[in-house]
């Protein structure tokens, strides 16, 4: 047991991050979200296609599949129990998530862009660091209206709080090293298209698609 919990537990917070909860939430209107918007399984292009309310739905399960198992594994298991004597770092399962839901076996490896699921990680490791990236993402996102932009400039002010908060955690350094990387590249054509000025700006309405 000394080494099995621990891989099955990353095992599965792989396949929970791989679940495409947008997909799922508009295939259960008979929409498929992937042919609308952004053509994106996230939140964002939820929140375009299906309305406000499913796109806070889909933000929160996809927030809480990053969540679950560094909860789980910082707060909830005992380290001293015998079938946990090898320590896999919480931080470790929330990526095994943040991956599953980039890249989901569901569906061919093609998944979102994991903002919600990095903020799900971050909120639960550290939610002092966390802050930090909150409010950077509300200040950006209230002038500039671009969800892409706004997630970008949280990521990197994430550095910020790990300084004032936790600098000398380096698992959370590596994290957010390993995160902004994914959430840099998965955003290239935003920002093109912000440069180009034909990136959507976000709004907010009951419904968006008919």
């Amino acid at each position: 047991m000394g080494i099995f919990l621990p891989i099955m537990m990353l095992i599965l917070s792989y396949l929970i991050g791989a679940i495409p909860f947008g997909l799922l939430i508009g295939k259960a209107k008979g929409i498929d979200i992937r042919a609308y918007g952004s053509h994106n399984i996230g939140a964002t292009n939820a929140l375009r296609t299906l309305g406000t309310g499913y796109g806070l739905l889909v933000f929160a399960l996809d927030f809480l599949k990053g969540a679950l198992f560094v909860i789980i594994t910082k707060y909830l298991i005992d380290y001293q129990m015998p079938f946990f004597r090898i320590h896999i770092h919480p931080l470790i399962y929330g990526f095994v998530a943040i991956l599953g839901h980039l890249f989901p076996i569901y569906l061919k490896f093609k998944g979102g862009k994991g903002i919600s699921c990095i903020a799900g990680v971050i909120i639960a490791y550290s939610w002092r660091v966390s802050l930090i990236g909150f409010f950077t993402f509300v200040i950006i996102l209230a002038l500039f209206k671009f969800v892409s932009l706004a997630s970008t400039c949280s990521g990197f002010s994430l550095f910020i709080g790990w300084y004032l908060f936790s600098k000398n955690d380096w698992y959370l350094l590596g994290f957010l090293i390993l995160a902004m990387i994914f959430v840099v590249i998965k955003h290239i054509p935003n920002y093109k298209r912000i440069i180009n000025g034909t990136e959507n700006k976000i709004s907010f309405s009951k419904k968006k698609h008919d």
